[in-house]
C-alpha cells in the first residue's frame, strides 16, 4: 500500500466512502479541508487503486485525525493502522503537542494500540425543535466576525477562521447571534445537507439560560428539517438543552486522546464542528 496526499480530483471518492457509511459528509467538508491544508489529507492506494482515506488537521497547540474509511474488502489488513501512523506523524512534523478525535465504538481498539486514550463519550442527536423567534437572537454578520473568533477562540482552544466562515457564507441565513445588552452570549452556525440540517459549531459563553432560546430560534430557519447536532457527554448544560427540546441520542462516538494523559474541554462547547474538525 502506498500514502499519497489528497487532490481535487479525489473528493468523488472520499464521498463514495462516506457514503458507503452512511455519513452526512458533503463535497464542500472536503473542499475546506484541503484549503484549510492542502497536504493533510490521505488516499491510500494499491496498485494504483483508491482504496482509503484519512485527514489530519493542525490547528497548532493541537492537531485532530478522523475521516479513516477503506473500501471494505481491503479492511483487516493493517492498512487502517498505516494510515493512522501516518497522519500522527504528519502532525508531530507540523509540532502538535497532542491529537484527538471521535472513534466509532468498533474502531476503539484500533485506536487505543495507537496509543489514544478515552477522554469522554461523544454523543450524535437529531430530531425536531419547535420554532420560536426571539428578540434576543438576530442574524450572525460578516461584521461579527472578529467578535465571534475571539470567543471561539477562548472556548475551543485554537483559531476556526477558515470553518467558520465558510459556514457563515454558505449558509448565512443559519448563522444565529445571542445578544444580551449588546454583549454576544452566545452563536451557531448550521449547513444544509442530506434532508436535515446539521447544527456545527454551537458556542455559548455566557447566559446559559437563553439557550434553549436561541435553538428555538434556529429551528425557525431550518424550515421543519430534522435537525442534528453533535455534543460531548461533559457539556452537561448543553446535552440537557438538546434533550429538552426534543433532541434525542442517536448513536455514541468516544472522544480520544494521543499525548495527553487528561483532558477537560469547555462547559461553552454547546456542538461540536464535526467529528472530523473537534
Amino acid at each position: 500500500m502506498e500514502i499519497r496526499e489528497m487532490q481535487s480530483t479525489d473528493i468523488d471518492f472520499a464521498l463514495s466512502l462516506t457514503e458507503d457509511e452512511g455519513w452526512s459528509s458533503i463535497r464542500r467538508d472536503f473542499e475546506e479541508l484541503l484549503l484549510f491544508d492542502q497536504h493533510g489529507c490521505f488516499i491510500a492506494e494499491e496498485d494504483g487503486i483508491s482504496i482509503g482515506m484519512a485527514c489530519a488537521l493542525s490547528y497548532g497547540p493541537f492537531g485532530t485525525l478522523g475521516n479513516l474509511i477503506l473500501v471494505r474488502e481491503y479492511r483487516g489488513r493493517r492498512y487502517g493502522t498505516r494510515l493512522m501512523e501516518h497522519g500522527l506523524e504528519y502532525l508531530k512534523r507540523k509540532g502538535v503537542k497532542f491529537t484527538m478525535l471521535d472513534a466509532v465504538p468498533k474502531a476503539v481498539p484500533l485506536y487505543e494500540r495507537l496509543g489514544f486514550k478515552k477522554v469522554c463519550r461523544s454523543l450524535r442527536l437529531r430530531g425536531r425543535v419547535e420554532p420560536v423567534v426571539s428578540a434576543k437572537v438576530r442574524t450572525l454578520e460578516d461584521k461579527d466576525m472578529l467578535r465571534i473568533l475571539s470567543i471561539d477562540r477562548e472556548q475551543f482552544g485554537a483559531n476556526r477562521f477558515l470553518f467558520l466562515g465558510s459556514a457563515l457564507s454558505s449558509n448565512p441565513d443559519l448563522g444565529r447571534l445571542l445578544e444580551v445588552d449588546g454583549r454576544i452570549a452566545g452563536f451557531m452556525l448550521g449547513s444544509r445537507r442530506h434532508g436535515f440540517v446539521r447544527l456545527a459549531p454551537w458556542i455559548m459563553c455566557s447566559h446559559f439560560e437563553l439557550a434553549k432560546s436561541l435553538l428555538k430560534d434556529f429551528a425557525v430557519r431550518v424550515g421543519g428539517k430534522e435537525i442534528r447536532a453533535g455534543v460531548l457527554e461533559t457539556s452537561r448544560k448543553a446535552v440537557a438543552v438538546f434533550k429538552d427540546s426534543g433532541l434525542y441520542q442517536e448513536s455514541v462516538s468516544w472522544r480520544m486522546v494521543h499525548g495527553r494523559e487528561r483532558m477537560e474541554f469547555s462547559d461553552g462547547i454547546f456542538a461540536i464542528g464535526s467529528p472530523m474538525r473537534g
